[in-house]
């Protein structure tokens, strides 16, 4: 009897626990809620009435409330720092409009500060680096740490510590994901309702400003002097919807198709072909490349079932895109940047990549060194209506100005050691469709390496988060030993 009783009081406990942890779960996430209705309240309000004081207000609130949400849900707090980088560049168009336009505003380190609250995971476990799987962090760290010391030597503290911003901030928040692996699950959950609902607002809104082109977006156009994003009108420029720019707005929308692709959510059926009008409105022939690479992987690793989806939702893609160029305007851009592939050399866009690439290499042999971080947007930016290739334009040309010769390697080292670790060393779980989706994003973003500076800011916060899931999806021995492995092989001796 007394037996049964116990049985029945640890069960009562257990049941007991349950509800207090529902209970307490329940309530902080009524906490968070609470607080980003706050957030949006007070940045409606205070732009509604002084909307330059939100260049500054804008980010410290978000990084106050991310230190908040980092504290009391992390999947609140990774919904809300995509959110940051889906609608900032948007609000600060905005704001521009009412307050008058400045070259660079300060209000863009919204989704740099927020992001950058993950670091706590790094500061206090550290010594995680000394592990074989970490390895790739471990290299990227050492590469950002050479190119932050050349620049302290050559350029202001502000404009190194802007650089290092673009190049820290991602890694740390993939080395968050990853070292927190034991919520995978949860953490792929949030990351794909993120991008399900932010690529049908991507897509929306660039469909919305390729038509109408609202006048914050025409003015914005119009003070930056962006000739690259088309002619200030509505039906003649590339969309970049609420992002900065056509070519990082393209890179999201492909991010966003192809792990649409991997999702069964009937929002699905809205959200890509909106999305993928829009990105074929950007005009971006590199995202273009890095899709159909990618949609390539993704045929041959899903499975039967999952590949007839696949195979619907492209066919539905195409049938869009031929209904879409039936418009006189569209069917001229579409042709227009498909027969550039057919002659590249005839391609301006293609003789300055050339060009700037055969002039920056020569100049960079005399400074194996590098210039170092901060030399980029000091001394190598172009401005709006300059066409010529800048090291924004360029994987190899930012990282070599910014970390030289040696930084770079190792940099890369990484990059390579993480790359063959995901697609080769790591156990694929033929049943997690995210995963397999993850792995498309990184070959398609790859596939840009040398047509876009992916490792950096927007690009990067991509990249890199897509690098941290895919490695948190193998188990910890998988990696550990994976990585020593690959490693080994790829690595110079001594480096």
């Amino acid at each position: 009897m007394s037996v049964m009783t116990n049985v029945q009081t640890s069960a009562e406990r257990r049941t007991i626990a349950s509800r207090s942890h529902k209970q307490k779960t329940s309530s902080k996430q009524k906490q968070c809620v609470s607080a980003l209705v706050l957030f949006v309240g007070t940045v409606v309000l205070v732009g509604s009435v002084m909307p330059s004081a939100l260049r500054y207000l804008y980010p410290a609130l978000a990084f106050a409330l991310a230190i908040f949400l980092f504290v009391r849900s992390r999947t609140i707090y990774i919904g809300f720092v995509f959110w940051l980088w889906f609608v900032s560049p948007f609000l600060r168009r905005i704001v521009d409009y009412r307050a008058g336009f400045v070259p660079s505003s300060p209000l863009l380190l919204a989704s740099f500060l927020a992001t950058a609250v993950s670091g706590y995971v790094l500061v206090t476990r550290v010594r995680m680096l000394s592990r074989p799987a970490l390895l790739p962090f471990s290299c990227a760290l050492a590469g950002i740490f050479f190119g932050t010391v050349v620049g302290f030597t050559r350029y202001p503290v502000v404009a190194v510590m802007q650089a290092v911003l673009n190049w820290l901030v991602p890694i740390l928040f993939a080395f968050f994901l990853y070292a927190e692996r034991d919520r995978y699950v949860e953490y792929q959950e949030v990351i794909q309702r993120s991008f399900l609902y932010g690529t049908l607002w991507l897509g929306a809104y660039g469909v919305y400003q390729f038509f109408f082109l609202p006048l914050w977006d025409r003015q914005w156009m119009i003070d930056l002097d962006a000739r690259t994003f088309g002619v200030p009108e509505a039906l003649q420029i590339r969309v970049f919807s609420t992002l900065n720019a056509p070519a990082t707005c393209a890179a999201y929308l492909m991010a966003g198709l192809l792990i649409l692709f991997a999702l069964k959510s009937r929002i699905r059926f809205v959200a890509a072909p909106v999305a993928f009008l829009a990105f074929i409105l950007t005009s971006s022939r590199s995202s273009w490349i890095g899709l159909v690479f990618g949609i390539f992987y993704l045929t041959v690793q899903l499975s039967n079932k999952a590949r007839v989806r696949v195979v619907a939702g492209i066919l539905t893609c195409v049938i869009l895109l031929l209904v879409a160029t039936q418009l006189p305007v569209l069917d001229v851009m579409v042709s227009t940047r498909l027969q550039s592939f057919t002659d590249p050399k005839k391609d301006v866009s293609y003789n300055e990549r050339v060009g700037g690439h055969v002039v920056a290499f020569e100049k960079l042999l005399d400074e194996p060194m590098g210039e170092g971080m901060g030399s980029v947007d000091t001394d190598h930016t172009t401005t709006g209506g300059d066409a010529s290739i800048g090291p924004h334009d360029s994987s190899i040309l930012e990282s070599l100005y910014s970390l030289g010769f040696p930084g770079s390697i190792v940099y890369l080292a990484g990059i390579i050691v993480a790359g063959f670790t995901i697609l080769f060393r790591v156990k694929k779980r033929s049943s997690d469709l995210f995963a397999i989706a993850i792995r498309a994003v990184i070959i398609a973003f790859f596939c840009q390496f040398y047509l876009n500076s992916i490792f950096v800011g927007a690009f990067g916060f991509v990249v890199w988060t897509a690098i941290g899931m895919a490695l948190a999806q193998g188990t910890p021995k998988d990696l550990s030993t994976a990585s020593l492995k690959t490693a080994r092989e790829l690595l110079p001796v001594g480096l």
